[in-house]
């Protein structure tokens, strides 16, 4: 390999997340960002920009643009009009000012669950309905949408949906199938559809990422959100993209994005020079990284068979959705479980509900990020496999 995944990053010292609070012998397995050096090649971009010695207001260019353009069409078989892309300060706000230039206070937002919690929160915020579908799995673990439950939320009156497309936390990539249904029932009662591409780039072969809005009749009610930032760990860089071809919807997002502070096309400096690096040289970076990433989750499927736990293989991302309901713990006993295992990991209720403290019931699953050296994560897998046997 030309990148070294395997050389260890001390991230304890620098504020990260993950680590803050976090004792020295206790592995970060929570906050869903990598613990391996970015490529080189975005190293050497901000150390040229930070030669410049003047970072003064920078607009994007036609470069960093056609960046972002080139990488979609080489990496998703998508051309994207110039004219469709709106610089952004990230997915988790430009999802939110998505929705609210949707959406008036007292209309009705459907949140497909378990998911992301931050994003769970966003269909209830500035007065808007939060309603809820629950995924549905099969005996072995599958997950899918519940059609069924869909229609009857945009039947009676919801407008907008929420969508996470690779979806977070249980990884699957929503086959052509599943996306062509759920597509016909959003045409079918009007609904516009506000996608989460956020893990998008991180494909496992076998699988195929279909963008929702390439789909027939979806262009003009879908915005697609996505960013850098989980495939090249820049997600402390806050900058991303939006793709929106309805020009009306397109300049109520830029007026509302503007609103809360933020002015399309002129994102932080050293942002846009680690994102357009990351554009214009990653491509050999990303194929490597999900070889390693594979490994990864080879190994810790490997810890975790046999045991009184159940996790299906992610189809994308670098987090895996363990089921633990054989364990019967509440969040008292899996927060004891992860102390004995030396180990910080998300338990399932973040992903029900954004009452993130006040939860103490049965947990159900918990979520585990991979991405990290591989001396360091059997380490810890091996610590969580004695746990659990």
């Amino acid at each position: 390999m030309m990148y070294d995944f395997d050389k260890i990053v001390d991230r304890r010292h620098c504020n990260a997340c993950k680590f803050i609070n976090l004792p020295d012998d206790v592995t970060a397995m929570s906050v869903a960002d990598m613990d391996f050096a970015v490529p080189p090649e975005i190293t050497d971009a901000l150390h040229r920009r930070i030669d410049s010695a003047n970072y003064g207001y920078t607009m994007m260019g036609d470069e960093d643009y056609q960046a972002v353009i080139d990488w979609t069409r080489k990496r998703h078989g998508v051309t994207v009009p110039r004219e469709h892309l709106i610089a952004t300060p990230g997915v988790l706000n430009t999802m939110r000012c998505s929705m609210y230039a949707m959406t008036e206070p007292g209309d009705k937002v459907v949140v497909i669950l378990p998911l992301h919690t931050p994003s769970i929160r966003s269909a209830a915020m500035m007065g808007r309905c939060k309603l809820e579908s629950w995924l549905v799995s099969d005996k072995n673990g599958n997950y899918t949408f519940d059609f069924a439950d869909l229609e009857q939320h945009f039947r009676n009156g919801a407008g907008v949906l929420m969508l996470c497309s690779p979806h977070n936390p249980t990884g699957r990539v929503w086959r052509q199938d599943e996306l062509e249904k759920l597509a016909a029932l959003v045409i079918k009662y009007n609904v516009k559809v506000v996608c989460d591409e956020i893990h998008r780039d991180l494909i496992y072969p076998g699988n195929k990422h279909i963008i929702l809005g390439n789909l027939p009749g979806m262009a003009e009610r879908t915005v697609t959100v996505f960013s850098a930032s989980k495939t090249f760990n820049l997600g402390g860089c806050h900058i991303g993209s939006a793709v929106v071809a309805n020009e009306d919807l397109r300049n109520k997002i830029r007026s509302k994005l503007y609103e809360f502070g933020h002015e399309c096309g002129r994102p932080p400096v050293f942002s846009l020079a680690a994102q357009t690096a990351a554009y214009l040289h990653g491509e050999a970076y990303l194929d490597e990284l999900i070889k390693y990433l594979s490994g990864n989750i080879d190994l810790a499927m490997d810890y975790l068979k046999d045991l009184p736990v159940k996790c299906m293989r992610p189809e994308a991302s670098f987090l895996l959705w363990v089921d633990c309901r054989k364990l019967d713990l509440d969040t008292q006993g899996l927060n004891e479980l992860f102390a004995k295992a030396k180990i910080s990991a998300d338990p399932g209720h973040y992903y029900d509900t954004y009452k993130i403290a006040d939860y103490h019931g049965k947990q159900h699953h918990f979520r585990l990020s991979v991405a990290m050296p591989r001396s360091q994560l059997e380490a810890a897998l091996k610590n969580l496999h004695n746990v659990l046997r």
